[in-house]
């Protein structure tokens, strides 16, 4: 199960990449074309700023999800060193449960305010929902890379129990 799911979230992150490189590139393509209407024309395209701004949230949000894989999320190691390898993968098992759960419970709260979002932004028309889904999908990320992450914690437990 745990090499399925190692599988599932890699080709989800080459998406998230893949996605990110190119939200970026029509990003910046975007905002330099406001950059050019507003000083060149003095008339700035509306449309640009709430693209942009819907591109940063998707590529930051998508970006979290699947940071947790890769470590590269804040954390706190002061006093990790000082305990054995086991207490220290107890503890992160612990971090992993609650970091899961705040995943589950961004994702559900996400869902129920993007129902009750009728709103459409001024400039585009586009909905608002589409502004905050990509918190809910970070959920979502959140609690597949916990579950890879306790999985591996579990595993490395095992191991160092049959040595």
């Amino acid at each position: 199960m745990r090499r399925a799911l190692e599988r599932l979230l890699h080709l989800v992150e080459n998406v998230i990449v893949y996605f990110s490189i190119i939200g970026l590139m029509f990003m910046v393509v975007i905002v330099f074309y406001q950059v050019i209407g507003r000083y060149l024309f003095n008339r700035p395209p509306r449309w640009t700023e709430e693209i942009a701004l819907i591109m940063m949230i998707w590529i930051a949000m998508l970006g979290a999800g699947v940071g947790l894989k890769n470590d590269i999320h804040m954390r706190v190691e002061v006093f990790m060193n000082v305990f054995p390898k086991s207490i220290q993968r107890l503890v992160e098992i612990a971090i992993m449960i609650l970091i899961g759960y705040f995943g589950i419970q961004m994702t559900r709260y996400t869902l129920i305010m993007i129902q009750r979002l009728p709103n459409r932004m001024p400039a585009t028309g586009i909905s608002v929902r589409w502004m905050y889904l990509p918190v809910a999908v970070c959920g979502v990320l959140l609690v597949v890379c916990v579950a890879l992450k306790i999985l591996e914690q579990l595993a490395l437990l095992k191991g160092e129990r049959k040595q």
